[in-house]
C-alpha cells in the first residue's frame, strides 16, 4: 500500500480548505428520505461523521495503431492495452487529504507490428514485460471539480529495427501535463477532451461512474543524419472510467 501521494496532493490542491468546508458543509445536511415504498440508499443511514474514506477507482482502456515511413522497410502497427487504479482517499485526523494507492491491474495487454524486411513479411509482438504501466500522478481541484490526471507514459517503436527507438505516445489526461507550449499531448486530441475531472460533490452524494473519451492523432518527423528522415504517424482512443463510492 503506497502513500506517496500524501502532500503531492495536498500542494497542487490550491481551493483544499474549500473542498474540506464544502465536505463537511454538504455531509452536515439533514438527509432526504426516499418517497414510501422505495428502497433507501444504505450510504444514507450512516451518520455523516463516519463517512471518512473514498474508495477510488480508474480503469482505462486504449487501442491505437502507428506507422513508421523514411525506413529502409516500412512498418505498421496495432496495439490494445487495458488497467485498473484502485486507491483509497482518506481525511486524516488533521483535515488533509491522504491519496493511497492500493494497487494497479494490468488486465490487456497486446502490440503486433508488422514489416516486410527483405521484401518478406515478418510479424513481431511485445513481450508481455514491455507492457506500459497506468500511473496516478495526483487529484486537483479546479473550480467545483475534482481533476484526475494520470497517464500511460510511453514506449520505443518499432519493434523491427530497435535501435531506430522512436517515442510512441500513449493516453494522459489534463493539459496541464508537460510538453513545448502548442505541442503537448492535448494539442493533438482530435475528438472529446483528455481533461478527466468530475463534480466535487460526487465526494458527498454518491454518484454513477463517469465516463470519458478521447481520440488521438500525430504525426511526428524525426531527422537523421546523411539519411531520409523518419516519420512516424500515431492514432489511439481513450476511454477512461472513473469511480468514487463513500463510505
Amino acid at each position: 500500500m503506497e502513500r506517496g501521494f500524501l502532500r503531492r496532493w495536498i500542494r497542487p490542491l490550491s481551493g483544499a480548505l474549500g473542498f474540506v468546508c464544502l465536505v463537511a458543509a454538504l455531509a452536515s445536511q439533514v438527509v432526504q428520505r426516499p418517497p414510501s415504498g422505495q428502497k433507501e440508499n444504505p450510504l444514507q443511514d450512516q451518520p455523516p461523521s463516519t463517512r471518512t474514506w473514498w474508495e477510488v477507482g480508474v480503469v482505462i482502456a486504449v487501442k491505437g495503431d502507428y506507422a513508421i515511413r523514411g525506413v529502409e522497410s516500412p512498418v505498421s502497427g496495432v496495439y490494445s492495452y487495458k488497467a485498473r487504479w484502485n486507491g483509497r482517499l482518506e481525511l486524516d485526523s488533521a483535515g488533509d487529504f491522504l491519496l493511497v494507492h492500493l494497487g494497479t491491474e494490468v488486465l490487456d495487454w497486446h502490440l503486433r507490428e508488422t514489416g516486410r524486411p527483405g521484401g518478406r513479411e515478418s510479424v513481431l509482438e511485445a513481450a508481455a514485460a514491455t507492457k506500459p504501466l497506468l500511473r496516478m500522478e495526483y487529484l486537483i481541484k479546479d473550480g467545483q471539480e475534482v481533476e484526475f490526471v494520470f497517464g500511460l507514459g510511453t514506449i520505443t517503436v518499432p519493434l523491427h529495427e530497435a535501435g531506430l527507438g522512436l517515442v510512441l505516445d500513449l493516453p494522459r489526461t489534463s493539459a496541464r501535463q508537460p510538453g513545448p507550449f502548442g505541442r503537448g499531448y492535448g494539442a493533438f486530441v482530435c475528438r472529446g477532451s483528455c481533461r478527466v475531472a468530475i463534480p466535487e460533490t460526487d465526494f458527498v452524494k454518491q454518484a454513477p461512474e463517469r465516463r470519458f473519451t478521447w481520440d488521438w492523432r500525430r504525426e511526428k518527423t524525426q531527422s537523421r543524419q546523411d539519411r531520409e528522415a523518419v516519420i512516424l504517424v500515431e492514432n489511439h482512443a481513450a476511454d477512461a472510467v472513473i469511480t468514487v463510492v463513500i463510505h
